[in-house]
């Protein structure tokens, strides 16, 4: 390592001492508004989970929450990670790959137990989603679990 690169370092770790020892204090106000809004997310997860076949909206859930449609959605994806319809899209579709174990359940039926309203559109999403068309995903399961996989 030459001189220029020693100087970066140490200049980087001082940088980084300066901005760890000027942190204050934890704020015990924003330690408890990030745990309400995990406590939020999980009361909206659970609902969703629990009704989906008719899945809360952005309303309901922001209604129950006690929080606005914009905040809520700002406190999901902060807490989640990604937007609450992407999570939707990829709730429904994880249970779509469950059902789809079912043989005895038709594909239009599982469209509407995991909330869509069109079974076209479900089936749109779910390939766009996995590559796969449900038929051809229930398919390559079965083949799969024939193999012991």
């Amino acid at each position: 390592m030459d001189a220029l690169q020693v100087e970066h370092r140490n200049l980087d770790l001082n940088n980084r001492a300066i901005n760890l020892s000027d942190l204050p204090q934890i704020n015990s106000q924003k330690v408890i508004t990030i745990i309400r809004h995990r406590m939020a997310v999980q009361k909206a997860l659970e609902m969703i989970e629990a009704k989906m076949t008719d899945p809360p909206t952005l309303n309901e859930l922001s209604s129950f929450s006690g929080m606005s449609r914009t905040y809520f959605s700002y406190v999901f994806r902060e807490v989640k990670g990604m937007r609450l319809q992407d999570y939707l899209i990829q709730a429904r579709l994880n249970k779509a790959k469950n059902l789809l174990g079912n043989i005895d359940l038709k594909i239009k039926q599982i469209a509407y137990e995991t909330g869509f309203r069109d079974p076209n559109y479900f089936c749109r999403t779910f390939k766009k989603k996995t590559g796969l068309n449900p038929t051809n995903w229930r398919l390559k399961k079965l083949e799969n679990l024939q193999k012991g996989g």
